[in-house]
């Protein structure tokens, strides 16, 4: 059966970096999009059962063991899965899922056919590698053209050029958690509300200097009458509260306060978002949230980053060619900051909302 007729798909989502969860949620709007009567399922472990929660162009969400922990576990839960019956389907594997471990879960879970990215060429009908010249999304995307619908994702994205940005479903349970952690912390949801992500994780270590995100913080504050709430871990908490407690007037903390829909909730009840370059940058994203990104010099922008996006400013000022220890992005400057926050506040003014549908 040639690659094009195919109609049934399982994604395979297992990966280990948040960043990478969000970014395969283009996938499955444009397989609907370019592919007539096609259908969608999905099994995933850790991050990626909370982005795909609730997506509704999804038929199936299969929670099943991490491969990389348990393939065995893994294959043996999807084989009882049987996520289409008796129909014929592939198994797509988009970047951060192209592990021999992944591929040989679906294998011995009784999945024929598979395509794309993978460490294993041989253990694809038709394998990809990674393309560096374009972003993580569009590279995702040319899982598409491999199954033979390359013409018709191009006339897809042509015609509807939002099906590339990321997607996430936060439930009204959701909101409602959110907006009851909002007002606990003193937040009075009649006023501007800016989401601060001021820590990344350990593995990427990058920061910008704490007085430079309280002289922004104090700028939105005289400026708009905007109150500051922090977003992070609980491993976070104790260095978001030592950069707040300087600040002369009250800011919140939802640190280790949410999971990611209810994060997800929360800053699509906001209004603007000052963030470094770190996994709730791409959840703001999901939720079309104005932001200011603050990102680091040796990362290629076209790989994670929302170019062309009106509402996101990337604030990027040099190249290194590699990440420097404890690196500190000392080449974006406050004034920077601050001009690009007030320049997308009046094209999305505080409180508004419409032009997020």
């Amino acid at each position: 059966m040639p690659l094009s007729a195919y109609r049934n798909f399982l994604l395979l989502q297992h990966p280990s970096a948040l960043g990478t969860a969000i970014h395969a949620t283009p996938l499955i709007r444009a397989l609907h999009a370019a592919i007539p009567g096609s259908h969608v399922a999905a099994t995933a472990s850790g991050f990626s059962l909370d982005i795909l929660s609730g997506n509704p162009q999804l038929e199936r969400l299969i929670p099943i063991p991490s491969p990389l922990s348990d393939w065995r576990g893994a294959s043996k839960a999807l084989r009882t899965a049987r996520p289409f019956g008796d129909e014929a389907f592939v198994a797509l594997q988009t970047q951060g899922n192209e592990r021999t471990l992944v591929a040989a879960a679906a294998m011995f879970g009784g999945v024929h056919t598979r395509v794309g990215f993978s460490v294993e060429p041989r253990l694809s009908a038709a394998p990809l590698q990674i393309d560096p010249s374009v972003s993580l999304i569009a590279n995702n995307l040319r899982i598409i053209a491999a199954l033979g619908h390359g013409e018709a994702l191009d006339n897809a994205l042509a015609n509807q050029p939002d099906l590339i940005e990321p997607v996430v479903f936060p439930s009204e349970r959701h909101f409602h958690k959110a907006e009851a952690l909002l007002l606990e912390q003193g937040i009075d949801l009649s006023r501007p509300i800016t989401v601060f992500v001021t820590q990344t994780s350990v593995t990427q270590r990058k920061s910008w200097r704490p007085e430079r995100f309280r002289a922004v913080a104090e700028m939105l504050y005289r400026e708009y009458d905007a109150q500051i709430v922090f977003a992070g871990t609980s491993g976070e908490a104790s260095a978001i509260d030592a950069l707040r407690s300087p600040l002369p007037f009250a800011t919140a903390t939802v640190a280790g306060k949410t999971n990611l829909l209810e994060l997800s909730a929360l800053m699509a009840l906001t209004d603007i978002a000052l963030t470094l370059d770190t996994g709730p940058m791409h959840l703001a994203r999901a939720v079309r949230l104005p932001m200011v990104i603050i990102a680091p010099a040796w990362s290629p922008p076209v790989e994670w980053l929302p170019l062309n996006n009106p509402r996101a400013r990337i604030l990027k000022n040099a190249d290194f060619p590699t990440a420097p220890p404890d690196y500190i992005i000392d080449e974006v400057s406050v004034e920077e900051a601050e001009q690009n926050l007030r320049d997308l506040l009046t094209l999305y003014p505080p409180r508004t909302f419409t032009w997020r549908a």
